[in-house]
């Protein structure tokens, strides 16, 4: 979600704000896309701040799911109410991931395991008048840079849910692999995305399988095609 948003938004003014959970960890490079975090929350408000004092920046607020239900609502229908102009990304990976993969209103499951009916975020979105909501899978790279471009051009509130489960919950069965023959040495796929899946030795990319998780982000970024999806045995 954060790489999308960084080649969508190249060469333009954007001011990308933060929140508190897995995805601070956004603020390290090669990403760099958290240019501030305060508090659960404030990610919306503070890119509603910037915007009035900055009008001809655009401002990113990136929050996840269970901080959307604990803390997110509020600072949306402040800015619908007073006519900010941001891009709300919700990176939904469907649980709390940060403090122990805690459910929440968007799972459909209770603190007791117990089955009940999910909270929508889309509908949350549209129902306190958010015009532009549009869900995306940001491992469809070419997708999810088209969605940001397209919300980033809308003018007023518009939102975007980034939708993919949290790797600490599913597994896949596939992984990425890597021609050595045809990897150039490039570093495009390390320098860019900074999946702890990817090294680099002896002037060839390389995947280590333990972290590799088949998303596939990879082989859609390699300039020669030498990474391709296989599936596992």
């Amino acid at each position: 979600s954060f790489y999308a948003v960084k080649q969508a938004m190249k060469g333009q003014k954007a001011v990308f704000c933060g929140d508190i959970g897995c995805y601070t960890l956004g603020n390290a490079k090669p990403l760099d896309m958290v240019d501030t975090c305060l508090c659960m929350g404030a990610d919306i408000t503070i890119a509603q701040g910037i915007q009035r004092v900055s009008p001809d920046t655009k401002t990113f607020a990136f929050i996840g799911d269970s901080t959307f239900f604990a803390s997110g609502i509020t600072g949306v229908v402040n800015a619908v109410y007073n006519e900010a102009d941001e891009v709300i990304c919700v990176l939904d990976n469907s649980t709390t991931a940060m403090t122990g993969q805690q459910p929440h209103p968007g799972t459909g499951v209770t603190m007791m395991g117990e089955i009940t009916e999910k909270v929508d975020i889309e509908a949350v979105l549209k129902g306190v008048g958010v015009g532009f909501v549009k869900k995306v899978d940001p491992m469809n790279h070419k997708e999810a840079v088209l969605a940001v471009k397209e919300a980033a051009a809308v003018k007023g509130v518009s939102a975007l849910i980034f939708k993919s489960p949290c790797v600490s919950l599913f597994r896949s069965d596939k992984q990425a692999h890597i021609d050595e023959d045809k990897c150039i040495g490039c570093r495009k796929c390390i320098n860019e995305i900074g999946c702890p899946g990817l090294y680099f030795k002896d002037g060839k990319a390389h995947i280590d399988e333990a972290q590799c998780n088949g998303c596939g982000l990879c082989t859609q970024i390699c300039p020669v095609g030498a990474i391709d999806i296989k599936k596992l045995v």
